[in-house]
């Protein structure tokens, strides 16, 4: 009977001093809770896919008659450079080159594209505007395929303005990023009869990964 009270004894007091315990968390540890997000690099490089896309003017061809629709849609290796400052604002400028995979690329066939970017950027969402200069090289107005196709337009001194929503997924030691960016294009359009100067929607797709620089990167890798 007495052994019996010893052990009940010794039951009850083990809560009591579990909780006197000071309470060790991960980051005593030294390691980081992968069940949190944690807020970006403050310093990071990222390499994206980005497509743009411009409605453009048509012609048409009396014999026979016929009528096609021209697309302006550079696709895009995009290099940036994000900075994090004020623990949620971000500034990222950045240069792409490309290929015109519209149905306008004769006329407009390579693309140099800088942009500058600042906004928000949390553990997850961002949200920014921004200014690209898109300019295809070189440029001739009303070329055409070389197999009796209609002459295309040429967009000259193209500036965008645009809006941006993306999302920011961490995965291992960097990050993959997806945004949409919608907006206005100012272009000089030079087309057949036409010649003018005016905004037209774009809209624009990237899909990327953030590769971290500085400080951060090397506690992280040192880490577990």
């Amino acid at each position: 009977m007495r052994c019996l009270s010893v052990l009940v004894a010794l039951a009850l007091a083990l809560p009591t001093a579990a909780a006197a315990a000071p309470a060790r968390s991960i980051g005593d540890e030294g390691l980081t809770d992968p069940r949190k997000r944690q807020m970006p690099a403050r310093h990071r490089l990222r390499i994206a896919i980005v497509a743009d896309w411009v409605r453009a003017s048509q012609a048409c061809d009396d014999s026979p008659k016929r009528c096609q629709r021209f697309h302006f849609a550079p696709l895009l290796i995009d290099f940036a450079y994000q900075v994090q400052f004020l623990k949620y604002a971000m500034f990222r400028p950045s240069v792409g080159i490309g290929y015109n995979v519209g149905n306008s690329r004769n006329a407009m066939p390579a693309i140099l594209q800088p942009s500058l970017f600042a906004g928000y950027q949390g553990k997850l969402f961002g949200a920014a505007a921004g200014w690209s200069f898109i300019f295809p090289f070189p440029t001739v107005a009303n070329q055409t395929d070389g197999h009796q196709g209609l002459a295309q337009p040429a967009l000259w001194g193209n500036h965008a303005l645009q809006l941006e929503l993306s999302l920011t997924s961490r995965l291992d030691r960097g990050a993959l990023n997806f945004g949409l960016r919608v907006g206005g294009m100012k272009t000089h359009l030079i087309h057949l009869n036409l010649d003018l100067k005016r905004w037209y929607p774009i809209v624009s797709f990237s899909l990327g990964w953030f590769f971290e620089v500085g400080a951060r990167r090397k506690q992280r890798s040192a880490a577990p």
